[in-house]
């Protein structure tokens, strides 16, 4: 039995400017498998019109009475402990209330998220945790280097973040590889798609097991089949988007053959499930690697 008639991979990028016309790197990129056929991947300049695009999208399925997955590729939670001491609750999805109301993101991209992350560098002592950030920019209370941070933080990485080769900490903000501005600028958007869509959040709505919804929003990982998807790569084609297609395809192979739903489970003690249920959010397919090298 299939979850999902139609799979979608997106990658998310924190720019503070549109990005160029002719597609590049670190950009936006989704690619969405409908039955089976894989569709040409979409190229967004800015989080708003992917916002709308992709909202359009959880729209047109819904309508027609089809089955979504949509992956975003960038952590849906922070360490255990974080969401109540921002918030006052334990709970992932009142952190992304909680940076909905104060992240600000333009039309044009230019946005507000290091001021954001000095907010939440000031709930905690001493300096940090959030950390990375260009020289000339005035924002004191996010020290340019994790070594200059200082005090009692909240852990370092997620439960999922410890296992995910490679993965960085949710607390770096810039420089190579990090993804901490795309989880401040992300969520606020997943927090607007869930309220228009009545799109269901893995783990948070539905538990660590496989949903049971007509859309289901999850964390992905792209760089699970980061092999496959330099082979797949078509001539100068950025690395991103190949990745977005290579994933899609292999979740819609998964689901095809009917072997989908275990990579919505995890093997996890009950207090880390609980936290991962809770708060921290897992990665679609942690665990499942060889699974998804398979299909794709």
């Amino acid at each position: 039995m299939t979850l999902f008639d139609t799979h979608v991979v997106v990658d998310w990028s924190a720019r503070s400017k549109p990005s160029p016309e002719r597609r590049t790197k670190d950009a936006i990129y989704w690619c969405a498998v409908s039955d089976g056929a894989v569709q040409p991947v979409a190229y967004a300049r800015t989080r708003a019109e992917a916002r709308r695009r992709l909202t359009d999208l959880i729209g047109a399925e819904r309508a027609a009475g089809r089955r979504a997955l949509i992956g975003f590729d960038f952590p849906f939670g922070y360490p255990d402990g974080v969401a109540e001491t921002l918030t006052g609750r334990p709970s992932g999805l009142a952190l992304w209330a909680w940076l909905a109301e104060r992240i600000e993101d333009g039309a044009d991209n230019a946005n507000n998220r290091y001021a954001v992350a000095a907010e939440i560098n000031r709930r905690y002592p001493g300096l940090g945790p959030a950390w990375g950030r260009p020289a000339s920019w005035p924002v004191p209370e996010v020290p340019t280097r994790a070594k200059a941070r200082h005090g009692a933080h909240p852990p370092e990485r997620r439960l999922a973040d410890a296992r995910a080769k490679g993965a960085k900490t949710v607390w770096q903000l810039a420089y190579a590889g990090s993804v901490g501005s795309q989880v401040l600028l992300g969520l606020p958007v997943l927090h607007d798609i869930r309220a228009a869509t009545g799109a269901a959040v893995w783990p948070f709505d539905t538990g660590l097991d496989a949903p049971d919804a007509p859309v289901v929003l999850a964390e992905v990982y792209p760089s699970l089949l980061q092999a496959e998807a330099h082979a797949d790569r078509a001539g100068d084609e950025p690395l991103d988007a190949a990745q977005v297609r290579v994933n899609a395809r292999a979740l819609a192979a998964l689901d095809r053959d009917g072997a989908l739903a275990p990579l919505f489970c995890a093997d996890l003690a009950p207090a880390d499930r609980a936290a991962v249920e809770r708060e921290e959010a897992w990665i679609l397919g942690l665990g499942h690697e060889d699974r998804l090298r398979a299909a794709a």
